[in-house]
């Protein structure tokens, strides 16, 4: 849904004989760029040369009831690899895409076909790499075998190594709509939610099938309302808009809705910086800069079960003093 430009990008690719061997799939969280990888990876694996089923197809559709789709949808397909975060010694899952994986994902690249056709690597997300692993995917994207796709999901791509972007073919996914979002959520809700909560909830989503449903689900409407007001109010209402933001959370306020709240702050401060570099105002790099530091913190927080409340007083009071 939404995402016709990208498909019919790779399908004059394929069409063309030309298919990039790496393509970085980018775009902001929940809008479909991991389900659209697996849609070309279904495309590319339905057949041993998918140029040829390219020129005869109008779209990336591949019946659930073919072998290769049910193979991807069971997490069976002998030429698929998915690399991402797995558990780590204690049991964990990682913060990190650990090098030791990625080696495993580029020697199944290098291996034959086991149905004679092609090999996809899907990364999700990419942003998850670290330096080791990052460096030695790059290996593989520079030499990479014959008949291999890699497809590279990355919420910020900009944060990737300059080598690997320069690399891999560049395919932005945009926002769903609020209108594609509802029809989205409508279809997929067999009507348990009310008509208007779907709507507000798409209102406040931008663009992400994914944070409309954790909106709805946590009944976060007001909340986000109540953060972007505090990060738009004037510098001497900033304090009373901040502390009735921690005063919603309340001290039982579950994981998903400081995953709300800090979610509303990473799109609006998104936001500012591409507003702001449009412009050229030199601010732009304060928000992209400021939008890390939170990133990273509230990472941090997560992992040493830190006080999150006193972090969104923190962070909101951090975005006034900027003045974006």
């Amino acid at each position: 849904m939404g995402h016709a430009r990208a498909e019919l990008a790779v399908l004059q690719a394929l069409r063309s004989r030309r298919l990039a061997h790496a393509w970085l799939i980018g775009g902001a969280e929940g809008i479909g760029k991991a389900t659209f990888a697996y849609r070309v990876a279904r495309f590319v694996l339905s057949q041993r040369d998918p140029f040829e089923r390219a020129a005869l197809a109008s779209s990336l559709d591949v019946s659930p009831k073919e072998r290769a789709a049910r193979q991807v949808a069971a997490g069976a397909h002998p030429d698929l690899f998915v690399l991402e975060r797995t558990l780590g010694t204690a049991g964990k899952l990682r913060t990190e895409i650990a090098v030791e994986d990625t080696r495993r994902a580029t020697s199944f690249l290098q291996t034959t076909s086991a149905e004679g056709g092609w090999k996809v690597l899907i990364v999700d997300v990419a942003d998850e790499l670290n330096r080791n692993a990052a460096n030695a995917l790059l290996k593989i994207i520079e030499e990479p075998p014959d008949r291999s796709l890699a497809l590279l999901v990355a919420h910020a791509p900009m944060r990737l190594v300059a080598t690997i972007r320069s690399r891999c073919r560049r395919l932005r996914l945009d926002p769903l709509t609020p209108d594609e979002i509802t029809r989205v959520i409508s279809a997929a809700q067999d009507a348990r939610a009310s008509e208007s909560l779907i709507r507000d909830a798409a209102a406040l989503a931008d663009g992400s099938v994914k944070r409309a449903l954790l909106l709805m689900q946590e009944d976060a409407v007001e909340l986000v309302r109540m953060v972007r007001g505090a990060l738009e109010a004037p510098r001497r209402d900033w304090r009373e808009a901040s502390l009735n933001v921690a005063s919603r959370l309340g001290a039982r306020a579950g994981e998903a809705s400081y995953d709300i709240v800090f979610d509303t702050i990473f799109d609006w401060l998104r936001e500012r910086a591409n507003r702001l570099a449009a412009s050229r105002d030199a601010r732009a790099e304060m928000a992209s800069r400021l939008w890390e530091e939170i990133e990273q913190r509230k990472s941090e927080a997560d992992i040493y079960n830190l006080d999150k409340r006193a972090l969104v007083l923190t962070s909101l009071r951090e975005v006034a003093e900027l003045a974006l």
